[in-house]
């Protein structure tokens, strides 16, 4: 089986985005629920600056989607593809293979 050049890069750019600790975590949290910036920033312990910074490359690599609700954006995973790569990644991460 040929796997197109172009599909390599893109599966190394989203594990390149997933290495980032910050985009991680948030990958977690908006496992859970849809999380607003205020919320995220609560929860990570870092400024809303740097926590929408990470948002806007999550968004721009298609892993999480945000809608507007009066004043606010609440952010989850873009789809079921991404959740199940996080709980398949996490299911391997835990797992004892002694």
């Amino acid at each position: 089986m040929q796997i197109d050049q172009e599909v390599i890069r893109k599966v190394q750019q989203t594990f390149q985005i997933l290495s980032n600790e910050t985009r991680l975590k948030i990958i977690f949290y908006l496992k859970e629920k849809e999380q607003n910036v205020s919320e995220l920033e609560a929860a990570i312990g870092l400024s809303q600056t740097a926590i929408s910074h990470q948002l806007a490359i999550l968004r721009k690599h298609n892993l999480v989607c945000a809608k507007k609700i009066g004043r606010n954006k609440y952010y989850r995973l873009a789809d079921e593809h991404v959740e199940w790569m996080i709980n398949t990644l996490l299911i391997h991460s835990t797992e004892d293979l002694s």
